[in-house]
């Protein structure tokens, strides 16, 4: 089914910000952090928003003093006429960036809830984005407060993902952190991972494509069940996210409150797929306030000729 109109997106972000004295921990409690939070939520907010579009634009004519409706673009790399996005930010109480949030007064929606643990509040607002009765969307994407979309395609990819595949699978983007002097370009931080008790390595040139399709661009893309389905994000269509709804789906218990409110709202109900490592571009996330970063140059690195020698042993 080819889509002719407007694309509905609901989006929740929980928003939590108290600055303790410890230096590690959640960047949201973390001593010396404040700056770099008031960054990433500013640019997740405004990565959100900028997800809007129609298909027309204004222009300011400014020779004759009026303003001009654009010709309607024409694209050949969507289907959709538009994406108008509703986007709501949940708080803890006053515990949150209220200078970032007031920015963007008018174009969110703030939901001040109240929990003795803050560690509630993400849960809280993907069972929201799930169950609320009231809301109309074709898309429900949850995101966490420093993940920054950079891909005007974002909704596309979903909804093209979502129709291809007939809502059986859920697609999670990778997580990646732009890397400083010293590191590769972009770190991957949701790479493999295995039960505590296997003792076989796992290695990301392990994976196994289980489908592909091309975009409406014309590129075609592999997909690969995520061994990490972790993202801090979820995106669930309007079938799926009414299938949830009608099992009574409960939350699947997973690491911890964060993870579990990204990764185990969807985790047990839909399998989770990610696209290839080769393909992993074609959806991905920007980690907004790093934490993963100090980790390279303080483990191992495989090399490309111990991961060939091992193939050919």
């Amino acid at each position: 089914m080819e889509w002719v109109r407007l694309c509905r997106v609901a989006v929740a972000v929980p928003h939590f910000y108290k600055e303790g004295t410890a230096t590690t921990g959640y960047g949201s409690t973390r001593a010396g952090t404040r700056f770099a939070r008031q960054l990433a939520l500013a640019r997740c907010l405004s990565g959100v928003l900028a997800l809007n579009r129609q298909p027309q634009d204004l222009i300011l004519n400014h020779a004759q003093h009026a303003i001009e409706v654009a010709p309607a673009l024409d694209d050949s790399t969507t289907r959709l006429k538009g994406v108008k996005i509703d986007l709501h930010v949940f708080v803890n109480e006053e515990c949150y960036l209220q200078d970032v949030v007031e920015q963007f007064t008018g174009r969110l929606t703030v939901h001040a809830l109240a929990f003795d643990d803050p560690r509630s509040l993400p849960l809280a607002a993907a069972q929201w984005l799930v169950h609320q009765t009231k809301q109309v969307a074709d898309l429900s994407l949850y995101l966490e407060d420093d993940l920054v979309i950079q891909d005007p395609r974002y909704v596309d990819k979903q909804i093209w993902f979502t129709q291809r595949t007939e809502h059986q699978f859920v697609l999670m983007p990778h997580r990646q952190e732009y890397c400083v002097a010293e590191a590769p370009i972009r770190l991957c931080v949701d790479g493999p991972t295995k039960p505590a008790e296997q003792q076989q390595p796992v290695w990301s040139d392990q994976e196994k494509e289980v489908a592909r399709g091309s975009f409406w661009d014309g590129r075609s893309v592999g997909f690969a069940v995520a061994s990490n389905p972790h993202s801090g994000s979820f995106c669930l269509s309007a079938a799926q996210r009414n299938m949830l709804v009608e099992r009574q789906a409960q939350p699947t218990e997973f690491v911890g409150p964060l993870e579990t409110a990204a990764t185990g709202t969807v985790l047990k109900h839909f399998p989770v797929l990610k696209p290839i490592w080769r393909d992993r571009d074609f959806l991905c996330l920007e980690h907004g306030h790093p934490s993963f970063l100090a980790q390279v140059g303080a483990l191992p690195m495989r090399s490309t000729s111990a991961a060939r020698a091992e193939v050919k042993g």
